[in-house]
């Protein structure tokens, strides 16, 4: 009896599943495309961008790219 129920519990679970799924990928695809705006409903800025008085600065913003040494062929001499 237990045998021939087992089949279609675990078929309506994995079914079950398998819709909860595509159901999670389609929320957050459209999460994606939509305007993202932050959970708490403010402007958030990075701690690193204040300046002393919490004010954003408009100091130039620089940018730092590593690069694996392998990769560019270049390598420091050795002196």
């Amino acid at each position: 009896m237990l045998g021939a129920l087992f089949p279609l519990i675990y078929a309506a679970l994995f079914t079950g599943l398998l819709l909860q799924a595509f159901r999670m990928m389609s929320m957050s695809s459209n999460a994606s495309t939509a305007f993202k705006s932050d959970r708490t409903g403010l402007r958030t800025v990075h701690p690193e961008l204040l300046d002393d008085n919490g004010n954003v600065t408009d100091e130039e913003l620089w940018s730092v790219r590593f690069q694996d040494l392998k990769q560019t062929g270049w390598a420091p001499e050795a002196s």
